[in-house]
């Protein structure tokens, strides 16, 4: 007997738990791809919001991402049954090329980018995702095969935050992860629905679908779901103890310039332990160089391996350079060969620079924003810089316009009224009371 056979469905009491966290938000966004993890989201959540007095808003968002001649057929299904459940229901295209390469990848990149974005169009406060028990167990396997830290074999939170690379946020909740997929799929039968299966998911090729295939092995040695996932757990707290040693260290040693670069005081590192050492500057180069995620373990230790060598070098990493001097070490976005896109905003409206500077125009005007290059093309003294590296402000966004104005934070003119140029990162996110006063905090997706 399959253990979706002997699995149980979520009952009432056990879902209204589950869905509690979901009462405090006004206006929601469920994505629902038709398989049987969302098809039971969907159902619950439906039949949760049955039975509240003042329930939230509920926009259910399909992607019909074109990779498989199924995947059209499947988010009419999703549409059919939110009718009938009396959900508003958004099917999600993309005019996107098809990848020739890496298709699973692709697809949960491009769901991604659509939901947050329509996520955002929408008002929606929360989009809530249908990750569960084997989900938190899978991952974790996926990431000790790569040989990731703590904070990679960490659990998946239940709250966290996408974006779609273009500075478009939204918080994310997963209120399933303590469900097996074999109740999920024991809720969809139970409730009479029929459900999609990808056959991508059965797919050798690909490592998770091989991991799965293990779980049966594994959970005769003791390693079945709901111990991994504990496991998992017990990372995720670990890595906040050592997120908490961190906040202090940046804070009695990190200075971020308004411009973007940023310096750390050695002295302020001295006794960390390498653990938190590495934390520490995985978030400095993500709030530097803007990229979504910090690069992979070993390349990041080599980082630290080579500034801990010598007392005057330079490197380069995600994108950021680290330039060692005597008790500091100072970190900027690097241009690259291609150097970085230009943002025209005709407002008013928001555009993001370089995935670093969040731009805000309030009125009818054009506005252009550039990397500075050198402060002498600009007219910019060199005193301005102060003890800066000059080379450090060669990414700074110049803001150009209204008419002849040019600003750049913190080192040249003034922020014409009602436009607003200040550093994108998480305290710019749907978590700003938790963030705000920490410019480096990072979200592991």
């Amino acid at each position: 007997m399959a253990a979706s056979d002997r699995a149980r469905p979520v009952c009432e009491t056990q879902a209204d738990a589950l869905l509690a966290p979901l009462t405090s938000f006004r206006s929601l966004a469920l994505g629902v791809s038709g398989g049987p993890d969302s098809t039971a989201l969907l159902l619950l959540v439906a039949a949760w919001r049955a039975r509240r007095t003042a329930p939230p808003d509920i926009h259910v968002l399909t992607v019909d991402h074109g990779l498989r001649p199924e995947a059209a057929h499947e988010a009419r299904a999703v549409a059919q049954l939110c009718d009938r459940l009396g959900l508003a229901c958004r099917v999600l295209t993309s005019r996107a090329p098809k990848p020739f390469a890496n298709r699973q990848a692709a697809a949960r990149d491009l769901r991604r980018t659509l939901l947050v974005e329509a996520s955002a169009e929408l008002g929606a406060e929360a989009l809530v995702l249908a990750h569960h028990l084997d989900d938190q167990a899978e991952t974790l396997l996926l990431r000790l095969a790569r040989g990731s830290g703590v904070y990679g074999l960490a659990a998946m939170p239940a709250r966290g935050l996408w974006h779609d690379g273009e500075g478009t946020c939204v918080e994310v909740l997963r209120p399933l992860l303590a469900v097996s997929k074999a109740s999920l799929v024991a809720t969809c039968r139970a409730a009479g629905e029929a459900f999609a299966e990808d056959p991508s998911n059965d797919d050798p090729a690909y490592a998770r679908t091989r991991l799965r295939r293990l779980m049966p092995a594994l959970a005769r040695e003791g390693l079945d779901a709901t111990t991994l996932a504990a496991t998992a757990g017990r990372l995720a707290s670990a890595a906040a103890a050592i997120d908490a040693q961190v906040d202090a260290a940046l804070a009695a040693g990190a200075l971020r310039h308004p411009a973007g670069p940023v310096r750390l005081r050695l002295e302020a590192i001295a006794t960390l332990p390498r653990e938190s050492l590495l934390r520490l500057f995985a978030r400095l180069l993500a709030a530097t160089g803007g990229e979504p995620y910090p690069p992979r373990l070993a390349r990041l230790e080599g980082l630290v391996e080579r500034l801990a060598g010598h007392a005057e070098i330079q490197s380069t990493l995600s994108g950021v350079v680290a330039r060692r001097r005597g008790g500091e070490i100072v970190f900027w976005r690097e241009p690259g060969r291609g150097g970085l896109a230009p943002v025209t905003l005709r407002g008013p409206g928001r555009a993001v620079f370089d995935r670093r500077f969040l731009l805000e125009v309030e009125r009818g005007e054009t506005v252009r924003v550039v990397p500075l290059g050198t402060l002498s093309e600009h007219g910019i003294d060199r005193k301005a810089a102060g003890d800066w590296p000059a080379p450090a402000f060669a990414a700074a966004p110049l803001l150009l316009g209204p008419g002849d104005a040019a600003y750049c934070p913190g080192l040249a003119g003034t922020p014409p009224e009602r436009i607003r140029l200040v550093p994108f990162g998480p305290e710019e996110s749907l978590r700003r009371a938790e963030l705000a006063a920490n410019p480096f905090a990072v979200e592991d997706f």
